[in-house]
C-alpha cells in the first residue's frame, strides 16, 4: 500500500512539473508580413530635357537723341514666333500624407529657343532666349501605388537677347554693301514671370523616378532700350512681352 501511495505521489508530481514546464516555455507569434510602401516623402536631384515655344511681341515706346530731346510714341512693331530645345536640372523635396503628396521644386535649364520675323517691312527681328529658371509649389496625388499626378505653380525668370538687323547692313549705321543680313542694335532682358503647370511622375524604382510635364509661363513687360549708330546716335524704347509653353521630361533621385 505504501509502495503504491509512494508511486502515485511520484506519478502526480512529475505531471504538475511537466504542464508548469509547458505553460512556461516561451511562445512564438507569428510574424507579420511585411508590406511593400513606396514612398514619394524625401529630397530628390535630377535631369530633364525637352522643348519650348512661344511668342514675343514687341511695341516701340519712344526715342531719344544726344541734344534733341525724347520723345514718345507707341508703335507696334513686331510679334515673334520662337521655338527650340532646352535641357538641366532640378531640385525640390516632398512630402506624403496618405495619398496627397505636397512638393517644392528649382529648376534651372540651358536653352536654345529663337526664332525671327520681318518687322517694319525691310527690318528682321529676333528674339533668343539662352537660360530659364523657375521656383514652384506641387500637390498632386498617388494612383496605382507608383504614380503621381499634380499639379504646380510659381515663378519664372528668362534671359533673352532681343536684335534687329538690316539686309546687307546697308543703312542705319551699317558698313553698307554686302549680302544677308547685318545686326543694327541689340538689347538683353531678364524677364519675370508667373507659372502653371501639369505633370505625371512614376517610381520605377524605390529611389528612382521618370515624369513627363508641361508648363505655361507668362512674362512681365520689359522696356529695353535699344542704341542705333556707333556710337550711338539715338535711343528707341520699346516695350517687349514674352509667353512660353514648355513641354519636358525627366529622371529624379530621391534620398
Amino acid at each position: 500500500m505504501k509502495t503504491m501511495i509512494a508511486a502515485s505521489a511520484a506519478l502526480l508530481i512529475a505531471t504538475t512539473v511537466a504542464g508548469t514546464a509547458a505553460d512556461m516555455a516561451p511562445r512564438y507569434a507569428k510574424a507579420p508580413p511585411i508590406i511593400d510602401t513606396w514612398s514619394w516623402t524625401g529630397f530628390y536631384v535630377g535631369a530633364h530635357v525637352g522643348g519650348g515655344w512661344g511668342t514675343t511681341e514687341s511695341t516701340l515706346t519712344g526715342a531719344s537723341a544726344p541734344g534733341l530731346g525724347a520723345v514718345a510714341f507707341n508703335f507696334p512693331f513686331s510679334q515673334n514666333s520662337r521655338s527650340g530645345l532646352l535641357g538641366g536640372g532640378q531640385v525640390g523635396y516632398n512630402w506624403q500624407s496618405g495619398w496627397v503628396v505636397f512638393g517644392v521644386q528649382g529648376d534651372i535649364a540651358g536653352m536654345d529657343v529663337k526664332g525671327t520675323v520681318p518687322c517694319v517691312v525691310v527690318l528682321s527681328c529676333t528674339t533668343e532666349s539662352d537660360w530659364l529658371a523657375t521656383v514652384s509649389g506641387r500637390i498632386g496625388g498617388v494612383v496605382a501605388d507608383r504614380t503621381l499626378l499634380y499639379v504646380k505653380g510659381g515663378g519664372a525668370w528668362m534671359n533673352s537677347t532681343h536684335s534687329v538687323s538690316a539686309p546687307g547692313g546697308g543703312f542705319i549705321g551699317g558698313p553698307g554693301g554686302g549680302g544677308g543680313l547685318t545686326q543694327i542694335t541689340s538689347a538683353d532682358s531678364t524677364s519675370w514671370g508667373w507659372l502653371v503647370g501639369m505633370g505625371v511622375e512614376y517610381m520605377f524604382a524605390k529611389n528612382w523616378t521618370g515624369f513627363l510635364e508641361y508648363n505655361y509661363i507668362d512674362f512681365d513687360t520689359k522696356n529695353e532700350a535699344f542704341g542705333i549708330g556707333a556710337p550711338a546716335a539715338f535711343t528707341i524704347n520699346a516695350d517687349l512681352k514674352n509667353k512660353l509653353s514648355v513641354a519636358k521630361a525627366g529622371v529624379n533621385y530621391k534620398f
